[in-house]
């Protein structure tokens, strides 16, 4: 293969590659990560801060958020939320649901596509 070729040949394969990985990459714009987002935001009480790092809805409709607030002397605090049908479980209560439900929707799981 001339080298003219390889140049115009490696972007080519490249963008192939990228579109096989971005139809694994979850979606972050649909109406229901919005909606679970918003959830998430309405019952973080008093926590200022708030920003989402990443956020993916399983197949089964179920909301995987990690997001950070701002702790009470300014550092990051990083958490995990799952929302399923209106109601969030959050990693900062340190409880078995969340947990479980982290474990065992979130974790390894395939999200829905667009």
């Amino acid at each position: 293969m001339h080298k003219s070729t390889r140049f115009i040949a490696a972007p080519i394969a490249l963008a192939f590659v990228a579109g096989a990985f971005a139809n694994d990459m979850p979606a972050t714009n649909s109406a229901a990560a919005d909606s679970a987002v918003e959830t998430l935001k309405s019952s973080l009480k008093g926590e200022t801060g708030f920003q989402v790092e990443k956020v993916h809805v399983t197949d089964d409709g179920v909301a995987c958020i990690k997001y950070h607030v701002a702790g009470d002397k300014g550092q990051d605090e990083h958490a995990q939320a799952v929302v399923e049908s209106g109601k969030v479980l959050r990693s900062t209560t340190r409880s078995k649901e969340f947990a479980d439900a982290w474990n065992g929707k979130c974790a390894g799981k395939r999200t829905a596509s667009n």
